[in-house]
């Protein structure tokens, strides 16, 4: 993960969804996106997406605008995009691929040119496990292997973390999900008690 707690992955995977379900269904995207993040709420085979967690609204709302402006630029951008992976397959029919695995990779190039504070090996990895979850394990080494080729074509070709812009989320989920402070109640014991041999014993110290 880019940032942390995972939220870009159930981002992904809305986009994924939504972007899908436009291209089968003809639904326009606003639709279908607000379809996926209703599910969030009363569809139980998202539960899968959140792995039980229950999201506050907080981070519903990174996970939301995330998905939203990935699959909005995605799929206003998937002439483009078809295009590039068609030349990255000279040997495959493009309209022949498997709708996951086409959506899948245009998500992941776009990202690739687009977001330039995510990682290139994050974004590529993420692609392969969502080919690998909702398509078949040989279609998360395809991806893996188209995705590997055109990314030396975007502006992640020569990643380097040092130079790369900071994340514009980090603080924000960081400040979602920092834990509460825990109070510590001090104890008083006797050094000469059982319990005071047994703090002795693991070396803590005694508070005289």
């Amino acid at each position: 993960m880019s940032t942390p707690f995972g939220f870009r992955r159930v981002a992904r995977e809305c986009a994924l969804r939504a972007i899908y379900t436009c291209e089968l269904s003809q639904v326009g995207l606003d639709e279908a996106l607000e379809l996926t993040f209703d599910a969030f709420h009363d569809d139980e085979q998202l539960e899968d997406l959140t792995k039980g967690v229950e999201y506050p609204d907080a981070t519903l709302d990174l996970v939301f605008r995330f998905a939203r402006a990935l699959a909005n630029g995605t799929w206003k951008g998937r002439v483009a995009l078809d295009r590039a992976i068609s030349a990255a397959i000279p040997d495959y029919d493009f309209n022949r691929l498997a709708a996951i695995d086409r959506n899948v990779m245009r998500l992941a190039l776009y990202e690739l040119n687009e977001y330039l504070y995510i990682p290139p090996a994050v974004t590529i990895n993420e692609a392969v496990e969502m080919a690998k979850k909702y398509s078949t394990a040989e279609s998360g080494k395809f991806v893996n292997g188209v995705l590997g080729t055109l990314v030396t074509k975007t502006p992640k070709a020569n990643y380097d973390p040092k130079t790369a812009p900071s994340d514009p989320d980090l603080g924000e989920a960081e400040r979602i999900f920092r834990a509460p402070k825990i109070e510590l109640e001090e104890e008083t014991i006797d050094a000469d008690s059982e319990q005071g041999k047994i703090v002795n014993r693991f070396g803590w110290t005694i508070k005289q």
